[in-house]
């Protein structure tokens, strides 16, 4: 594979999600960048910084209005917690935008290339996989906004589809309208965001693993030693493995610098939206329309941590398998020095990679969001016995 193939497969994991960053003003800029063109971005940025601050604050201000009744917070906090993940995306992409910047020209260097065709063949797959979970995922993102805003109609046309502070009485057509009107062009573009950054973050743990898979690829492949011509071959590319594999680590620790923060957080808030909508479900299991908003937004909600944690587990899988890639190899042939240069690559990988949260004890897995999942639900009964 040439380097202008291998640059256009790479921006197929980013390329669009890091677009609508550029619009929305937190991406880096170009060094070539004009003035006007900075101006813009920075209108850019605190336009939509001031719409995610605007929403949180109505809010927050209906919480404290109702800070006795359970079933009003619950119903803000449906909403609430999603837009506050939202606002630790936009500050962690904005405040870091120069480190990403150098994610994706890391991601660009030649070393992370394919050298034999079934490395491309590899390297294709896992790329064409991220864009159908991305595109998958916006989908159903997207049918969950709209659900979410439609359905009110068909529930309650008196009714706004976001419980949030309203400062008019909606018993006016044009107040209606125009809280309505925000709702919408508020939701949107934060919905849009969370897509952009769910899927980078997925797609970028893809790209991770592919750089896994096709390191097992060459460990599998370095052959048997008949001359010693062979033996300093192999010497030659256990040292080049040795080189990739730390630069995998080391993109491994940027892509953590993207994640972590703001996905962490994520989970947190998703334990409340998912408690929230158990608690609506459970309250409201005769109406259709409410039902399908509620399940629709849950699938979604669901879906945004998953694929996270599926991907980080499957970086997790596929190191943890390079040793096994390595022993597959004809060692047995090899010189002493080999052997042992062997051996020390083999205790390396005995330490798997993974993407830790916040708190370094734990790591995003499919095992983390099981507990996600369980622990919501824990909640939910917990707080239906004591309302009951």
């Amino acid at each position: 594979m040439n380097q202008a193939e291998y640059d256009e497969i790479t921006e197929c994991f980013y390329k669009y999600q890091v677009r609508y960053f550029e619009i929305l003003g937190l991406w880096q800029l170009r060094p070539d960048a004009t003035k006007q063109q900075q101006l813009l971005h920075q209108l850019r940025y605190w336009l939509f910084f001031g719409i995610v601050a605007s929403m949180l604050l109505f809010f927050a201000i209906r919480v404290m209005a109702n800070i006795d009744q359970l079933a009003v917070i619950l119903q803000v906090f449906f909403i609430f917690a999603t837009e506050m993940s939202c606002m630790v995306k936009l500050l962690s992409i904005r405040l870091r935008r120069r480190q990403h910047a150098q994610l994706r020209t890391e991601m660009h260097s030649s070393a992370f290339r394919p050298r034999s065709a079934r490395e491309s063949l590899a390297f294709k797959g896992v790329a064409q996989m991220a864009i159908n979970i991305r595109n998958y995922y916006a989908a159903m993102s997207i049918l969950a906004a709209i659900c979410l805003l439609a359905s009110q109609w068909f529930v309650d046309s008196s009714a706004l589809p976001l419980v949030m502070y309203e400062p008019c009485e909606l018993s006016s057509s044009s107040c209606y309208y125009s809280l309505y009107s925000y709702h919408v062009l508020s939701l949107l573009p934060t919905c849009w965001l969370n897509i952009a950054f769910d899927s980078m973050c997925q797609a970028l743990l893809d790209f991770l693993r592919s750089q896994l898979i096709m390191l097992s690829m060459r460990l599998e492949s370095l052959g048997a030693a008949q001359t010693p011509l062979d033996d300093r071959r192999i010497a030659g590319e256990l040292r080049d493995c040795c080189v990739y594999y730390t630069r995998i680590e080391r993109l491994r620790d940027m892509m953590d610098d993207f994640i972590k923060i703001p996905v962490s957080v994520q989970l947190f808030c998703t334990i409340l939206v998912l408690v929230s909508n158990f608690y609506e479900m459970s309250t409201h299991a005769g109406e259709t329309a409410f039902v399908l908003k509620i399940v629709t937004y849950q699938f979604a909600m669901l879906l945004q941590i998953f694929m996270v944690c599926y991907a980080a587990n499957e970086v997790t899988h596929e190191s943890s398998l390079l040793g096994h890639a390595l022993y597959k190899s004809d060692w047995t042939t090899w010189n002493k020095e080999n052997r042992k240069m062997c051996l020390l690559m083999m205790l390396r990988f005995d330490d798997p990679l993974c993407v830790r949260t916040i708190n370094h004890t734990q790591s995003f897995s499919l095992p983390t969001f099981s507990s996600i999942v369980n622990c919501s639900y824990s909640y939910f009964a917990l707080l239906k016995r004591v309302n009951s």
